[in-house]
């Protein structure tokens, strides 16, 4: 039985007039935020107050890069070089880093976007450029990916001697491989949290989900990723800490200083 587990979300994805959900209410029941860099979602106004939230509620703050496709919302495939994705995800990194640095934190994390993530899990060429991108952040960052078999991302990140945080996704366990190399896209939005609660609680217990085939794989995650734009999202996470705290379960960062 896992005694401790990590609660992520994916922050900071609104834009201009559009602002989804319920952002700041999320901040407080995490522990780690993966923020938009601007490309696939995250204006200016958004990294800042994002940015802000994470130092006022103690969250380890990540970067969240994506495909330059704010209509598309980061989730249609591209096809870009490695020279491309390696600027791409330096100049979102380095964004990130501005507002960071601004108010005294740390980018601590990355994790590609959507489509972004997908395209770094099909080739070892892809993979290396996101890394190299992320390296920017500094030395001692760690990547968060989905738990995943077979993966030239997943595979790259552990060559290179990098933290690698393996994250469950509770309202679309599917999306989790147990082959191939991509991410399945798009995702569903929204779910049921004590159905997504006992999830987790199962995983906790037996270290096993449900795959895209049906079957429980076993699998090791640090993080369950929870999503801010999801518009539900903070009843599914106190359903969540509900039942690890009745567990026992430590909730707390998966990379800490």
């Amino acid at each position: 039985m896992r005694k401790r587990i990590e609660l992520n979300s994916d922050m900071g994805e609104s834009f201009g007039n559009y602002t989804l959900h319920w952002y700041e209410e999320v901040m407080k029941l995490i522990n780690h935020a993966s923020v938009a860099c601007g490309f696939h979602a995250g204006d200016p106004l958004a990294m800042g107050q994002s940015v802000e939230w994470c130092k006022k509620y103690n969250v380890v703050l990540g970067a969240h890069p994506g495909f330059l496709d704010l209509m598309g919302f980061g989730r249609r495939y591209m096809d870009i070089t490695a020279d491309e994705a390696r600027a791409y995800v330096t100049y979102q990194v380095a964004a990130l880093k501005g507002f960071a640095e601004a108010v005294g934190i740390k980018v601590r994390t990355a994790k590609p976007h959507g489509a972004l993530m997908a395209w770094a899990m099909e080739s070892q060429e892809h993979a290396k450029s996101i890394l190299d991108g992320f390296k920017t952040i500094g030395p001692d960052f760690g990547v968060l990916a989905p738990v995943s078999y077979g993966s030239y991302f997943h595979d790259e990140i552990r060559k290179s001697g990098i933290r690698l945080i393996g994250e469950i996704y509770p309202a679309h366990v599917a999306r989790i491989l147990t082959g191939g190399r991509r991410l399945k896209l798009p995702r569903k939005y929204g779910g049921e949290p004590e159905k997504e609660a006992q999830m987790v609680l199962n995983y906790i217990r037996t270290g096993k989900v449900a795959a895209a085939d049906g079957n429980e794989i076993e699998v090791d995650a640090e993080s369950v990723c929870i999503h801010g734009d999801d518009p539900n999202a903070p009843e599914v996470l106190l359903a969540i800490r509900g039942v690890l705290e009745k567990e026992g379960v430590e909730i707390r960062p998966a990379i800490e200083d």
